[in-house]
């Protein structure tokens, strides 16, 4: 079981390394290609059919992986039907995204309404590409995946960079190029994977009413929940847009959407962790083998608290650096109209990784213990005094107290998340753990300032010399943990 989770896990890690630096030179290659203002309405466009996307999906990733994972010999007639269930939810969901985007003042006008119409036909597309994704992880064949996701974000950057060229002017009509483009990767990542998961099973649409609603009312707790979470962390670049004047609120969600897109790559990532072990807890819930769930779940918070201190350690050390390669100087600016920068709400943001990663961890756990209810009445709450507060704040801290406000809810819902955990399951934190990593960093990061500061290392040269830390130190905290890693195996 281990290798299979660390295959599976590698597999996915390695191709978002990859697809991770290409999306860093779309960002840079977009980030100077648009003006601030039109890389506003582009965030705007995705940030709004994001909304929706996790609508389309309904929460059945997680619940179709856990389902195939508990019977793999119904794997077909349970996929299938389940696929039938998001088709016919996409139909409504971007028929209502248009629809509602029409009265909104803020987004009624032809040319978005137009570039929301595009942007959705991206999520037809990536409804289906997540129903074959979700079949792939049950079977913890995404390795298969690595070649159509590389594949793909090549061909995008091609694309991307053939329009610049050939359209070199900042204009709308480069804007709806560029949202075409997405589109396009998103179908050609669909193809692909279709092709490798006929290897597994056969693909067709099944039409068993009775199941489709049993899997439905499964999902609706879990799907709600997950939909609230994506409102809590998105709803403030709606907010921004017409909590502050105009002239400022275009620049503050540009300033505020780079950090977000660079805090996706690392919830992504953890994201795919927990997804490899979701099949693993799952069948150690239906054994009854509680000792083992316990080890799983210890295991991914010393692996997840390991991996936010590499990120904090990077960010305190390279932070200007890391914004202006992805973007340019505007992002670092202070003007009269923006006190803060895109460096100060990322720091600000890399508190809200460290507490997603914590509470993603027993959110799974409740899920493989067919338990997704609890998420619900948690998710409601949090959304609700998330929004008021930023509604009275957000005037007079800007996209700060955005970010801010995330965080203080990201705490909440670990709290709340882990005492639901308790009633199911006995989770200790592994606190004894989590200082020694933190002491052992903070002497490393330190470390790293006097050598800078002695060496004059270029900053080339500091980047070696941190992979090359990373190395050593994931060496030994593998020598330390390695009896306690291994006894996934059984």
């Amino acid at each position: 079981m281990l290798k299979k989770i660390a295959t599976n896990t590698l597999a996915q890690v390695f191709s978002k390394i990859i697809t991770a630096t290409i999306t860093i030179v779309l960002l840079w290659l977009i980030t100077n290609y648009l003006s601030v203002e039109l890389f506003w309405v582009y965030n705007k466009i995705f940030n709004y059919i994001f909304i929706f996307a996790f609508l389309v999906d309904l929460g059945l990733y997680a619940i179709t992986v856990k389902e195939i994972s508990s019977d793999k010999k119904n794997s077909e007639y349970i996929f299938w039907n389940i696929l039938t269930l998001r088709l016919l939810s996409a139909v409504l969901v971007i028929f209502f995204a248009v629809s509602i985007a029409y009265f909104l003042p803020w987004y009624n006008s032809s040319f978005l309404l137009t570039w929301i119409f595009i942007a959705s036909i991206f999520t037809f597309f990536s409804l289906i590409n997540s129903s074959i994704l979700a079949l792939m992880q049950a079977y913890m064949k995404m390795e298969f995946s690595i070649i159509s996701v590389v594949v793909n974000k090549l061909i995008v950057l091609w694309l991307t960079f053939y329009l610049i060229k050939s359209l070199p002017l900042q204009g709308q009509k480069g804007l709806l190029y560029l949202i075409w483009i997405v589109v396009i990767w998103m179908f050609i990542n669909m193809l692909l994977n279709y092709f490798y998961t006929r290897k597994l099973i056969n693909i067709k649409l099944n039409f068993d009413w009775k199941y489709i609603k049993k899997i439905f009312f499964k999902s609706l707790p879990y799907w709600i929940a997950l939909f609230l979470s994506v409102v809590y962390t998105k709803i403030d670049i709606i907010l921004l847009s017409f909590l502050e004047p105009e002239n400022i609120s275009d620049r503050s969600i540009a300033l505020y959407s780079l950090p977000l897109k660079i805090m996706d790559v690392f919830m992504i990532i953890w994201g795919f962790f927990m997804n490899s072990l979701l099949p693993s807890l799952s069948e150690n819930y239906k054994n009854k083998n509680i000792k083992k769930i316990k080890q799983i779940i210890s295991n991914a918070l010393k692996v997840m608290f390991s991996i936010w201190t590499i990120i904090v350690s990077l960010w305190l050390v390279y932070k200007n650096s890391i914004i202006e390669i992805i973007a340019n100087n505007n992002y670092l600016e202070v003007t009269e109209l923006n006190k803060y920068t895109s460096s100060e709400a990322f720091s600000i943001i890399l508190f809200m990784i460290l507490f997603f990663y914590l509470w993603i961890v027993f959110s799974y756990s409740l899920i493989a213990f067919d338990k997704q209810k609890k998420l619900l009445k948690i998710s409601i709450i949090l959304t609700l005094v998330n929004i008021l507060w930023n509604i009275i704040l957000i005037p007079y801290l800007s996209f700060v107290w955005a970010a801010i406000s995330t965080v203080i809810t990201q705490i909440i819902f670990l709290i709340l998340i882990y005492r639901e955990s308790l009633n199911f399951i006995k989770i200790k934190f592994p606190i004894k753990f989590f200082i020694n990593i933190l002491i052992s960093w903070i002497f490393i990061y330190f470390l790293n300032k006097l050598l800078m500061n002695l060496l004059d290392l270029w900053l080339f040269w500091n980047f070696i010399y941190w992979i090359i830390l990373f190395i050593v130190y994931g060496f030994v905290i593998w020598k330390i943990e390695r009896k306690k890693f291994l006894s996934l195996k059984c």
